[in-house]
C-alpha cells in the first residue's frame, strides 16, 4: 500500500508539474484556436497544476501521518475528480480523451489511498 502511495505521489508531481510548466511557458500549445481567453485560461491552469504538484514536496516527510495524508489525499482526490468531470465535458469540443483518462485514474487511486491510509499511517 505504501509503495502505491509513493508511486501515486510521484506520478502526480511529475504529471501536474510538467503539464503546469508547459502551460505556463507555452500556453498556446494547448489552445487550438489561439484565442486570448484560452491562452489566459491555460496559463492560469498551469499555475494551478504546478501548485497541486508542489503539494507532494510539502507533505513528503509526513507521508506516514494519518492527518497529513487525509488532507493531501483529500485535496488530490477532489482535484482529480473535478478535472475528470471538466475534461469529460470538454471532450466533445476537444475530442481528446487522454486528460479525462489520466485524471480519472488518478482520482480513483487517490480515493482508494484516502480510504485506506490507516493501513500505512502510524500517527
Amino acid at each position: 500500500m505504501r509503495i502505491l502511495l509513493i508511486i501515486v505521489l510521484i506520478a502526480n508531481a511529475l504529471f501536474e508539474g510538467l503539464v503546469g510548466l508547459l502551460l505556463i511557458i507555452a500556453p498556446e500549445s494547448a489552445i487550438s484556436d489561439g484565442s486570448a481567453a484560452g491562452i489566459a485560461f491555460a496559463t492560469n491552469y498551469g499555475f494551478a497544476a504546478l501548485t497541486v504538484a508542489s503539494v507532494i514536496a510539502w507533505c513528503w516527510k509526513d507521508k506516514d501521518n494519518l492527518r497529513t495524508m487525509g488532507v493531501v489525499l483529500g485535496l488530490l482526490s477532489t482535484f482529480h475528480s473535478a478535472l475528470t468531470v471538466a475534461t469529460a465535458i470538454n471532450m466533445s469540443t476537444t475530442g481528446e480523451p487522454i486528460p479525462t483518462i489520466v485524471h480519472g485514474i488518478m482520482a480513483l487511486l487517490c480515493w482508494f489511498l484516502f480510504f485506506n491510509r490507516s493501513k500505512w499511517c502510524s500517527s
